[in-house]
């Protein structure tokens, strides 16, 4: 509605400024208490000014690092039970590991651990290469990436050259996922073009690189067959699965060009789906300046959206549900104008719907704005901007930034890294909500978890999050994943998809506290990571399950099984929650070569269910097996 609309009808007008008077209103009894910029008590400012200031771009001597930035990551690296960090030291400053001391400050023991010097430090991740419990360290670099093994003492070992992984090509951000369901998490590292001027901008293209982990140790780079190699001038990355078939796709934000969707094929190839996705868009006839990128379920529907920062307007891209998107960033209010770097879907106020941080920061002669912007989930679609009620503005030079819980306290806090002092935002809104924090040690899968989704339902309000490692912008959040509860105080249940294929359940769980669930703690289903071999529980095998034909299939499947001694029959189809759907109770067969069960696509209630991925478990006397498979309309 425009100005003259708005003159032309006075009781719009007014329930126009209700509205706004209700907002703040509601705001203010709502976060009577806000964020507080603990930085210099807590010992982590590190940054007074940049060792290499900057200049005009477009001249010539125009440096990079002035507004490229460093990147942060927490990580529990000690294995103590409380976030640590790590900031990335650029422009000739060291690297920084900031230990937890648990009282509410940081020692930097960077140097005593053995990972200050990266020479002009860009990104970072932890993550857990080897499966051995501790948090191994990876940093890009404007030349060789350096990767360091935890060993578990509180110091690490350069191990780059060893593991195959010193990519010299300029790395920006890194993502981390099990992309071929082998139980080792893997490396893909966005590299960006060299010094270009802003002005002139023509830097020479700069693969990035796919490292899959071989498991022992070392890694190969397989970018060109895997068909990841995009030569864009890469900011960001994100591993996410987006259309729900356990595997996980990629995203790639690139500046001055279009960002990538790859979509994962499950046979170790991905397939660029960027334009039958929609994710192919101009901002002010303009192709996107893609800078970072998270994902999240912002509206609940159980799909994983996407947001990513932008020169220009930022993008929030709604999942529909059937393999495309929608750009929903001016609707829902977060067309944020600034020059957009970090972003994560987190739930600050534990009110059981994702909010939004966005951390801006300008460049050279840029009339944009630095001050940051937290969008609170309105759960409605819309969102709010309240960063400046509740002091988490921070209008410095923003770049990176990581969100997690450093104090153990339920609720999550941000730490900005920025051009100048870096600032450690400690969440003290006081809403009374509850919540509950989850961290994942698999066994089949990696150990780490990283892939895995995890669907929180208590009092009828269900939400999920899958756990990725690297979003954001040059760095990471948490490994933990933090569900608000609203004024729910029990858990009705936590269902667990693990990359492997098992799922777990577990019921009636108090709220307020953190669980630590391992996989295959309580099992419902149970499928090997590539549906090539059945999984068994209990003593004698004597069953054998077979995959599914078609498989994607509409509307109607065959599920083949083998029974290798006598007993009763039953074959059950579950959603990816957890949920059944549909039993077959089959009763006593005798041994045979083979029998064929066929599924019409449809419930217990006889209604045809929707497009994903479902789980087929046959019991067969002692013996559980299941496989998965794909319903695609």
């Amino acid at each position: 509605m425009n100005h003259a609309e708005f003159a032309s009808h006075p009781d719009k007008i007014d329930f126009f400024f209700f509205h706004v008077l209700f907002s703040i209103v509601i705001t203010s009894n709502l976060f009577g208490n806000t964020f507080t910029d603990v930085s210099r008590s807590a010992g982590v400012e590190q940054r007074e000014e940049t060792v290499e200031p900057g200049l005009v771009a477009g001249s010539p001597e125009f440096v990079l690092d002035d507004w490229l930035g460093p990147g942060t990551a927490f990580a529990d690296y000690d294995n103590d039970g409380w976030l640590d960090l790590f900031v990335v030291g650029d422009g000739g400053l060291p690297n920084a590991l900031y230990r937890n001391n648990r009282d509410g400050t940081f020692i930097d023991y960077a140097a005593i651990a053995g990972v200050s010097h990266t020479g002009k430090g860009r990104g970072c991740v932890f993550f857990d290469y080897d499966n051995d419990g501790w948090q191994d360290l990876y940093v890009t670099c404007a030349g060789p990436n350096v990767l360091y093994h935890n060993n578990g003492d509180g110091t690490f070992t350069d191990v780059t050259a060893h593991a195959g992984v010193g990519d010299d090509k300029h790395g920006t951000s890194i993502a981390v996922a099990d992309y071929d369901h082998d139980g080792w998490l893997d490396l893909y590292v966005v590299n960006w073009g060299k010094n270009p001027s802003l002005l002139i901008f023509n830097p020479p293209p700069k693969d990035n690189v796919l490292y899959r982990n071989r498991g022992d140790g070392t890694f190969e780079d397989v970018s060109q067959t895997a068909g990841v190699a995009d030569d864009g001038i890469g900011w960001g990355g994100i591993f996410f699965d987006y259309d729900g078939d356990t595997w996980a796709d990629l995203l790639v934000a690139n500046d001055h060009g279009g960002d990538k969707l790859y979509r994962n094929r499950r046979d170790g190839t991905f397939e660029d789906v960027t334009a039958s996705a929609n994710i192919e868009i101009t901002v002010n006839g303009k192709p996107t300046d893609g800078m970072g990128v998270c994902a999240g379920d912002y509206d609940n529907d159980g799909d994983l959206d996407l947001f990513l920062t932008n020169f220009d307007e930022d993008v929030l891209w709604q999942n529909n549900g059937d393999g495309t998107f929608t750009n929903t960033a001016v609707e829902a209010g977060v067309a944020n104008e600034g020059v957009g770097w970090y972003a994560s879907f987190v739930d600050y106020d534990n009110d059981g719907f994702r909010d939004l941080y966005v951390v801006n920061g300008n460049i050279d002669n840029s009339q944009k704005t630095n001050v940051n912007r937290l969008y609170r989930n309105l759960g409605n679609g819309q969102f709010m901007d309240v960063a400046d009620v509740l002091n988490v503005g921070v209008d410095t030079v923003g770049r990176g930034a990581a969100a997690g819980d450093f104090d153990n306290d339920g609720a999550v806090d941000f730490y900005v890294v920025n051009n100048t002092t870096n600032v450690l935002c400690q969440n003290g809104v006081d809403t009374g909500n509850h919540w509950v924090k989850i961290q994942l040690e698999g066994t089949q899968s990696n150990r780490n978890g990283v892939g895995a989704r995890v669907t929180v339902t208590a009092g009828g309000h269900t939400q999920m999050q899958e756990l990725m490692c690297g979003s954001g912008f040059l760095g990471s959040d948490s490994l933990e994943l933090e569900f608000g509860l609203g004024s729910i105080a029990a858990i009705d249940s936590v269902t667990l998809i693990w990359p492997s294929g098992v799922i777990d359940k577990h019921n009636n769980l108090s709220a307020n506290q953190t669980f630590r669930f391992v996989e295959g703690g309580n099992p419902i289903v149970a499928v090997e990571p590539k549906g090539k071999i059945f999984t068994t529980f209990g003593g004698v095998k004597n069953a054998e399950l077979l995959q599914n034909y078609p498989n994607p299939f509409n509307p109607e499947t065959w599920i083949p099984y083998q029974l290798l001694a006598p007993g009763d029959v039953e074959v059950s189809i579950y959603a990816q929650d957890g949920r059944l759907i549909r039993r077959f109770d089959l009763g006593y067969q005798a041994s045979n070569s083979q029998k064929t069960l066929r599924w019409d696509g449809r419930n217990e209630a006889g209604a045809p269910v929707a497009s994903g991925v479902y789980f087929y478990q046959l019991r067969a006397g002692e013996t559980r097996m299941a496989r998965k498979m794909w319903l695609l309309k």
